[in-house]
């Protein structure tokens, strides 16, 4: 994803999509939670994210925001301060309707198109 790919090597759970007579299943629709917020970029000019993250806990914890990249542009529309700006430490919980699944994640966010990323803010310390 990010210049170093930290998230690439991961193992996460595989989950089957199929059923049993080889029809993709559908997916039941995540429930957004409050404080999250969905940014949209557009790969489809190959540009990179810009993104820096690791896997954890079916989702990917955002390390580092990579300068010049689609997710610094998003951030760079937004005043300083903005709540959606995406930094550090926030989570990325869904891109184009996959969820739960770390590897999911990192291969909805190589497609080279339009991609909806729904971040979560930095984990409370108190969960």
């Amino acid at each position: 994803m990010g210049a170093h790919g930290s998230c690439c090597s991961c193992e996460d759970e595989r989950s089957t999509n199929y059923s049993e007579d080889g029809k993709k299943v559908r997916r039941e629709a995540r429930k957004r939670l409050p404080n999250e917020f969905t940014i949209v970029v557009d790969r489809r000019n190959g540009e990179g994210l810009g993104l820096d993250a690791t896997p954890e806990k079916g989702s990917l914890t955002i390390k580092r925001v990579t300068p010049g990249g689609l997710v610094d542009k998003w951030n760079c529309a937004l005043r300083e301060g903005h709540a959606e700006r995406v930094g550090p430490d926030m989570r990325v919980v869904e891109v184009n309707g996959r969820y739960n699944s770390a590897m999911q994640l990192i291969a909805a966010c190589r497609e080279q198109e339009v991609l909806h990323i729904t971040v979560a803010p930095k984990h409370d310390s108190s969960s």
